[in-house]
């Protein structure tokens, strides 16, 4: 009877419960301003947190975490990126949501992503993310309170990050 219990109780559990889940501290974040849309009342940013060493491109030269995450904010004054709630969206927009992402022909990933590398002598492997929920929160210390969590078809991914977000404008001419 304890076995029939035991088999009644795995095959009652959510699907959520099956998808691994993989947690990261992040060890530095950045915000990248991509510009607005035509009224002005949309602003794009590339959230990127990592937990690792990444080069230039963002790639990770060492075993890690990568997460970009292509955020549709309030466009705002100055470059700071904009604190809320960001749900995944398949538009651009509506304000506080991030792009879904979505694998490209030529295997990029077009929207948000996050990139893994477990062992330095390993390629990293890319999962395009679908629904989460992103919370950026402006402290009183000029530092951000970041916690996202996302979805891939097989995974869930916890990026958590405390500390300063420097933002670059990359609407400048030749950045």
């Amino acid at each position: 009877m304890v076995a029939v219990a035991a088999l009644l109780a795995v095959s009652a559990c959510s699907k959520e419960m099956l998808v691994p889940r993989a947690e990261y501290d992040a060890e530095w974040a950045a915000a990248y301003f991509l510009g607005t849309d035509g009224p002005g009342s949309v602003g794009y940013y590339r959230l990127s947190l990592a937990q690792g060493r990444t080069d230039e491109d963002l790639a990770l030269v060492s075993s890690g975490a990568v997460l970009n995450l292509q955020l549709n904010a309030p466009a705002a004054e100055g470059l700071g990126l904009p604190d809320g709630t960001y749900r995944g969206s398949t538009g651009s927009e509506t304000t506080f949501t991030y792009n879904y992402g979505e694998m490209q022909p030529d295997n990029s990933i077009a929207g948000s992503y996050v990139g893994i590398r477990p062992d330095v002598s390993k390629p990293m492997q890319y999962y395009p993310v679908g629904d989460g929920e992103a919370s950026i929160v402006f402290g009183k210390d000029g530092g951000y309170e970041i916690h996202v969590r996302v979805r891939s078809e097989s995974r869930t991914f916890v990026f958590k990050y405390g500390g300063p977000v420097e933002t670059y404008d990359c609407t400048e001419p030749g950045l």
